[in-house]
């Protein structure tokens, strides 16, 4: 006999769609690998940078966090130059153009002026590998353990400077760097 296993959903709205498939990707992968929804899942990593950083840097950066399957993440889009039109909004085709050599590389471009602020990053390039926020019993939420790497180095010398951890985080660096292989 099998057993399938349930899902709860304390939601004081109705579900939506996205709710409903959340749902169902849940329970089909708990049907698949009980094991899978009991482990804790590793970190989230990212790399914050801006445009105002070398190419080669940014080119070197996204080559790497492709292969690693790291987002990079910008505050913003640059001011389209070399005269900025106030009447085009901020996220037209010329703004947007800068991201394109990144995104044909194959880069995981993300707009985030969150994640900044959340952890007050006024220097670029940053590694930030931070766990998930977990829930308490009590239904509140618990503050993040997270850990940033700043510095213009590769990403494979940063996850270098965590894999001795012995927590997630060094389980996240490890699991990344071996992505990148012996890349420096």
């Amino acid at each position: 006999m099998t057993s399938c296993p349930l899902i709860t959903c304390a939601a004081p709205d109705p579900w939506t769609i996205e709710d409903v498939l959340e749902a169902s990707s849940k329970l089909s992968r708990q049907m698949r690998d009980p094991e899978v929804d009991t482990q804790k899942p590793l970190p989230q990593a990212f790399v914050l940078v801006s445009f105002s950083m070398p190419e080669a840097s940014l080119e070197r950066l996204a080559r790497d966090a492709k292969d690693a399957g790291v987002p990079l993440v910008f505050r913003g889009v640059p001011e389209t130059k070399p005269s900025y039109d106030s009447k085009l909004p901020l996220l037209n085709p010329q703004s947007l153009a800068a991201f394109q050599p990144l995104i044909e590389s194959g880069a995981d471009v993300q707009l985030n002026p969150e994640l900044f602020s959340e952890f007050n990053v006024r220097q670029v390039p940053a590694l930030i590998i931070k766990e998930e926020s977990p829930a308490s019993s009590d239904g509140c939420i618990k503050s993040a353990k997270a850990v940033i790497v700043p510095g213009d180095v590769t990403l494979g010398y940063a996850l270098d400077r965590l894999i001795d951890r012995k927590d997630s985080i060094g389980d996240a660096a490890r699991t990344l760097r071996a992505k990148l292989g012996n890349r420096p």
